[in-house]
């Protein structure tokens, strides 16, 4: 299923929710506004800075052959498990999603039972939740399969807070203590995000791209959307970036001018057209890519961004932690 149509199954169940008409008829009338032109806005706007989209990018389909249901498997979970244990969640779905059950599947976004025998879509995805074992320093991310009814929502990686708020959204019980903190206004408008181009020898040039604002829900917030938007981790310790073909970076006279993703949309657009140093746009246009990069705010501190040094180097260490995105991107307009 295409990120367009997740996106217009979930605006029709907010509307169906809101309006109290069928789903079958608001799926109906929002298909007809996206016609005429009218913007869909996914449920989690809250303080969602101009990174990221609307929409989960396209899951993969898992249809085992006698079966009538398909699996969608969200594309962050196949970043972070093998096919063996993707293939494992599924075989744990057939047999405990089926009626009289004593372990019944159960989508965490209804809290009612899976069929697997009816449904025609079961969505997968995962939720991250850090703990913090005796004796240890750093806590332990642990990984939770998530299942959700087709029409429950789209099927993505969450963080644990980020599952709790629509958990709570939709009138289910939460702990208090998973929810986010509270959100509060800043004096003085948001701050902007910050951007450093360089260009490393014999290579590619780089585009590193950091929020000026906080993510509400933490460092596992930014980590949960950009497996989301189809953005693998990078650690570049092991090795370089992968080229995703579906990635660009989009150019013309004025600079870059948006960060976009096939079949998805626009990932990132800035205020105004970044203006990257001439070197920098000789290097794109030899290369004909780019290697872009991103991490949570403040993972390099602001004052040192500010400075305009063009040091990165402590990319290394985030990379480490998992905390570091990014990819080959093709770059057009050149």
């Amino acid at each position: 299923m295409g990120a367009k149509q997740q996106a217009l199954k979930n605006a029709a169940r907010r509307r169906a929710e809101q309006t109290g008409e069928s789903y079958e008829a608001a799926l109906k009338a929002v298909r007809a506004e996206y016609q005429q032109g009218r913007h869909l806005q996914d449920e989690d706007d809250e303080g969602r800075g101009p990174m990221g989209f609307d929409a989960a990018a396209d899951p993969f389909e898992h249809r085992p052959q006698t079966a009538v249901t398909g699996y969608f498997v969200a594309w962050g979970v196949q970043e972070l498990a093998d096919t063996d244990q993707v293939q494992q969640l599924l075989e744990h779905a057939e047999k405990t999603g089926r009626p009289g059950s004593l372990d019944p599947l159960v989508c965490f976004l209804c809290d009612q039972p899976i069929d697997v025998t009816r449904e025609k879509e079961v969505h997968v995805g995962l939720a991250l939740q850090e703990v913090r074992r005796p004796g240890s320093t750093r806590a332990t991310e642990l990984q939770h399969s998530v299942w959700t009814h087709e029409g429950c929502g789209r099927t993505r990686v969450w963080s644990w807070s980020q599952l709790a708020l629509e958990r709570r959204r939709r009138g289910l019980d939460v702990r208090t203590e998973d929810l986010p903190p509270k959100q509060h206004r800043r004096r003085g408008g948001p701050v902007e995000d910050y951007y450093v181009f360089t260009v490393p020898e014999n290579s590619p040039p780089l585009f590193y791209l950091q929020p000026g604002e906080q993510d509400r829900h933490g460092h596992l917030g930014f980590r949960a959307d950009r497996l989301s938007d189809g953005l693998p981790a990078v650690d570049l310790t092991r090795g370089g970036l992968r080229h995703l073909p579906e990635w660009s970076i989009a150019a013309d006279r004025t600079g870059l001018t948006h960060i976009e993703r096939q079949g998805t949309g626009r990932w990132y657009q800035p205020p105004r057209p970044w203006s990257p140093p001439p070197a920098w746009m000789a290097a794109a246009h030899y290369h004909g890519t780019v290697l872009f990069l991103t991490a949570p705010a403040r993972s390099i501190p602001p004052a040192q961004l500010e400075a305009g040094t063009g040091d990165l180097s402590a990319l290394l260490e985030i990379g480490r932690q998992e905390l570091l995105y990014g990819a080959r991107m093709t770059i057009t307009g050149l």
